[in-house]
């Protein structure tokens, strides 16, 4: 009889070197083909499991057998995919770049990124379950954010649909950032390789022994269900602190225990903190450290290994049970991210006063693979916006940057163009700034640019962009708005800046500003002349006398 799918998670979960890389021991690629494949693999658990990285990382994801066949497709509408499918054209050139990209995949065993015919972004993750069985996962499928429609125009245009099928395919583009289609391949791969492994496994190792002994094979009578119902519930929580309540909850409802904890490891100092529990004073909770090797859970973090203990008076004779417990039973097991623990999970007291089982450690432990999915999610969605954030913003002002600039006036260009609208910007630039630098010194100088951005943001509404260009330049995007309006906004902006020198009182020569205001599409046909045109108005300014605002003329 085969072993059950979740056991065999368990056992994949816990074997002591089981390899985290993508990158790593990918041996060679003289793969089956994908039926006799998928009737090696549990594809129902898989297509759970695909699911749930599908919502976690808001992309479409496949499996496909190493020579580009189709093992469990997506269950992600993509409407631009849809309709090219639908044609025999594109339906063939679908299939011969799924069927390249799965095959380099494998033969350079690292993730290939690649644009295909209808210009999406998508990207082929290689995954090596036996020295001559290999699965890939392909993804994306989605335009980068900010020249979408441009992509898109441009990879449907050998279709020749008509405009209101373009219309409605336009409607349903996918996007995602280019930060996203870099950093998400790596973590889908370092969560699914190890699960898509322990679902190939036809005879499971046997893991390190736990405290007591190794669990047993033995079904799991409908609790997988339960918890994929469960694990609905927590896969769509970002924020950190909200899922490691909703952990501990769905834990103790699943188990149906009166009492648990959870606990987050401390990369750093190797120490352990709860970060939520039930049954637990809360002042308690937040005193307790519990370091690697010390304790139950110091054992269960430092060997990475699950146990269950039905007495724990007779089966952990140096451990004696905690005044207040209603049962000596509890069960303790690791959150593992591959082979790396990242925290440890706890339930005691089960409702009815019996012994937790065997099965009740399976389910948990199946529990808690998925909830270290969350919890990862979690950390790379938040890592993932700050890194945005610092990516996109001058350290000094606090104001976007000119990679944000760029992507905003994409973003700007292609509402316009659609809509028929217009939208202008500004190019500003201190005057004599280098002269002020050397005068009174770099200080001074950051103080001045920190007070300009300041009045830029205060001058401007709440729609309009503002960003430092670069050194000593500014820029705005003003949406909605013609150059003749624009003038309006940016002589109250030079009139502000140059009541700083009246005022400030700091600097005897506080600096002036020098504007240059250019429109879209009225001036320029795409972004870099727009700049062109705005940079060029800017210098007129300066050649003029400095201190004044001029607007672009051809």
């Amino acid at each position: 009889m085969p072993v059950f799918p979740v056991l065999r998670v368990f056992f994949a979960l816990n074997m002591e070197n089981i390899q985290i890389s993508m990158h790593k021991n990918m041996g060679k690629s003289s793969c089956k083909r994908s039926g006799s494949i998928a009737g090696r693999i549990d594809v129902g658990l898989w297509r759970e499991f695909q699911k749930s990285l599908c919502a976690m990382f808001d992309v479409s994801l496949s499996l496909y057998d190493s020579h580009g066949d189709v093992v469990v497709p997506t269950d992600r509408k993509n409407v631009v995919c849809d309709e090219i499918l639908a044609t025999g054209q594109g339906k063939a050139l679908c299939g011969q770049e799924y069927r390249e990209a799965a095959r380099k995949a494998v033969k350079d065993k690292h993730t290939y990124i690649f644009k295909c015919h209808a210009n999406q972004y998508v990207f082929a993750i290689p995954v090596q379950v036996a020295p001559d069985v290999a699965f890939v996962i392909i993804g994306g499928r989605a335009y980068l954010k900010g020249s979408e429609n441009d992509a898109f125009l441009r990879g449907v245009e050998r279709f020749s649909f008509d405009e209101v099928t373009l219309e409605r395919l336009r409607g349903g583009i996918r996007t995602v950032s280019t930060l996203s289609i870099f950093s998400i391949p790596e973590t889908v791969a370092s969560l699914a390789a190890p699960f898509l492994r322990s679902l190939y496994t036809s005879g499971a190792p046997r893991p390190a022994a736990p405290l007591k002994s190794p669990v047993p094979a033995r079904p799991l009578h409908g609790g997988f269900q339960n918890l994929l119902d469960v694990y609905k519930s927590i896969s769509s929580v970002l924020d950190k602190n909200e899922l490691y309540d909703m952990i501990m909850t769905k834990s103790t409802e699943l188990m149906s225990a009166e009492r648990g904890s959870l606990m987050i490891l401390d990369k750093d100092s190797k120490v352990l903190t709860v970060k939520a529990s039930k049954g637990m004073d809360r002042s308690v909770a937040d005193n307790v450290r519990v370091k690697m090797g010390e304790g139950i859970s110091g054992i269960t973090a430092a060997k990475g290994v699950p146990f269950v203990v039905k007495n724990i008076e007779e089966e952990i004779p140096w451990r004696k049970s905690l005044a207040g417990y209603r049962t000596r039973s509890f069960i303790s097991v690791p959150l593992k991210l591959n082979d790396r623990v990242i925290g440890v999970l706890n339930v005691s007291d089960k409702r009815t006063g019996k012994e937790f089982s065997q099965d009740d450690l399976l389910l948990l432990l199946s529990f808690s693979n998925y909830a270290t999915i969350a919890l990862e999610r979690g950390a790379y969605y938040s890592m993932s916006e700050e890194l945005k954030t610092i990516s996109m913003t001058d350290p000094l002002t606090g104001l976007f940057n000119r990679r944000f600039f760029r992507e905003r006036l994409f973003e700007e260009v292609e509402r316009v163009k659609r809509r028929r609208e217009n939208f202008s910007i500004f190019i500003l630039d201190v005057d004599d700034f280098k002269a002020f630098n050397d005068r009174f010194g770099h200080p001074a100088g950051d103080d001045v640019l920190r007070r300009i951005s300041m009045g830029l943001k205060d001058a401007v509404r709440s729609m309009d962009v503002v960003v430092r260009y670069g050194g000593e330049e500014f820029a705005v995007i003003l949406p909605h708005t013609s150059k003749k309006d624009s003038r309006v906004i940016a002589e109250r902006i030079r009139s502000g800046i140059e009541s700083l020198k009246q005022a400030s009182g700091i600097y005897k020569d506080f600096p002036t500003i020098s504007v240059g205001i250019a429109e879209f599409p009225r001036d320029a046909r795409n972004i870099d002349d727009l700049i062109y045109r705005a940079d060029a108005a800017m210098y007129t300014a300066k050649r003029s006398g400095k201190n004044r605002v001029v607007v672009y003329e051809r």
